[in-house]
């Protein structure tokens, strides 16, 4: 093969940008729902392997440590091989864990699968935000936002339709065929990807380093001190803050309710909790390119959740759905917004590097916090202590939120850098 020039694409038409969009979305759907199909069918799941309380709690858990371990390895990864065969791959990983899945329901099984699936959602995701710079670097909010749209309509479809289409197609028990079922979608988001994913050639090492600007240049010195000054420790504080709140909340709401005699307010607050977060992504998803960077809707969102978390401790629970939907909400707000925080404040392969190690932080805490909340409530016997984690990840994101760097002007964005690569 001969040595040539191959350089990162670029949409040349409407048809091609909104092909790609619908590509990113479709591929954020199937990264979420292998995991949102199983709360739908858990007691059934549960009844039929025999676990207990701990172990179950383990199961629905499971994706979220695996893809804070998965995360930042993804991201190496993902830099070495390039965003594109990254995606390829863990979609590949997530079809195969979600069909031994089906196939093996057994409970070594169905924790080995698990995380398995999870794995390969860690290595798609983490790719996402460096094909974002890449393809489009002047509208990496909106693509985010985009992806981020899929994502919460993955977790939308599957929790509210595996359960009926389990009962109607395959039976009242049937759950190993009702998670199988959901690698048919994924089979399909993997062949479209090989085939119409657009090109995205790895970024090799010696385009990787921020290079020293000229004394006159003002835009590369400023541009360098600002990738400086961003650590993964930061943006995974801003990311973790919004996913502790929604999956502690959502975690926590049905036990705190069943303590407190309250439980007839339980489905509807976790409607108003999960049902309010498509409509603040679709609505970012028409701005999101204005605000993407900026310190003050990560303000306003964390605030939001804090004064609601506040409000579901000392209100009675018949205000539960005001405070689900505002936190809801606000966490949406948060999570789509930070998903483009990698991409805004690193350029070349350290996009990758930075997201990956963003969203390890990220992942962890989601896993570590809802946890902490159970082990106080142990502890102490207080239901209330369970949403002190809830409440210092909304205070964690509000002070990680104000020392976020200014983003780059419109004029500061560096265009993905020229590769050389084989034709």
């Amino acid at each position: 093969m001969a040595q040539g020039k191959a350089v990162s694409w670029r949409a040349t038409s409407a048809v091609a940008a909104v092909g790609a969009f619908a590509l990113i979305l479709y591929v954020g759907i199937n990264l979420r729902a292998p995991i949102l199909a199983v709360p739908p069918v858990l007691a059934i799941i549960r009844t039929n392997l025999h676990l207990d309380y701990s172990q179950t709690g383990l199961l629905t858990s499971l994706p979220s440590l695996m893809m804070g371990l998965g995360a930042w390895p993804a991201g190496r990864l993902a830099a070495r091989i390039g965003g594109r065969s990254s995606v390829a791959g863990g979609l590949a990983l997530v079809t195969l864990g979600t069909v031994a899945r089906g196939l093996w329901p057994t409970t070594v099984g169905i924790y080995v699968c698990t995380a398995a699936l999870a794995a390969g959602i860690a290595m798609a995701q983490t790719a996402i935000p460096t094909l974002a710079r890449q393809w489009f670097p002047e509208r990496i909010g909106f693509v985010s936002a985009i992806f981020t749209d899929g994502l919460t309509l993955g977790e939308t479809i599957a929790a509210s339709v595996t359960a009926p289409l389990m009962r109607a197609w395959f039976g009242p028990n049937a759950w190993p065929a009702a998670l199988l079922m959901w690698a048919l979608p994924l089979t399909v988001a993997l062949l479209l990807w090989l085939w119409l994913a657009p090109p995205a050639p790895r970024i090799p090492p010696h385009l990787d380093s921020v290079q020293p600007a000229a004394a006159g240049d003002a835009a590369s010195q400023k541009s360098a001190r600002r990738e400086g000054s961003v650590s993964p420790w930061l943006i995974g504080a801003v990311m973790g803050g919004g996913s502790v709140v929604y999956f502690g909340m959502n975690g926590w709401v049905a036990p705190y309710n069943q303590a407190l005699r309250a439980d007839g307010m339980t489905p509807l607050a976790l409607f108003a909790l999960n049902a309010a977060q498509l409509p603040v992504c679709i609505g970012l998803t028409l701005v999101a390119q204005r605000v993407a960077g900026k310190r003050w809707p990560f303000l306003l969102a964390g605030s939001v959740a804090l004064i609601s978390i506040s409000g579901w401790l000392l209100t009675p629970p018949t205000l539960e759905p005001l405070w689900g939907a505002l936190i809801g909400g606000a966490s949406a707000g948060i999570f789509t917004l930070s998903i483009a925080l990698p991409a805004i404040f690193a350029t070349g392969a350290r996009v990758a590097r930075l997201s990956g190690a963003s969203l390890g932080v990220s992942y962890t805490a989601t896993f570590v916090g809802p946890y902490l909340g159970g082990v106080l409530w142990d502890w102490f016997h207080l239901p209330w202590l369970a949403f002190l984690p809830v409440m210092a990840a909304a205070l964690t994101l509000l002070v990680a939120a104000s020392l976020l760097p200014d983003p780059p002007t419109h004029g500061d964005v560096e265009p993905a850098p020229e590769v050389v690569g084989l034709e």
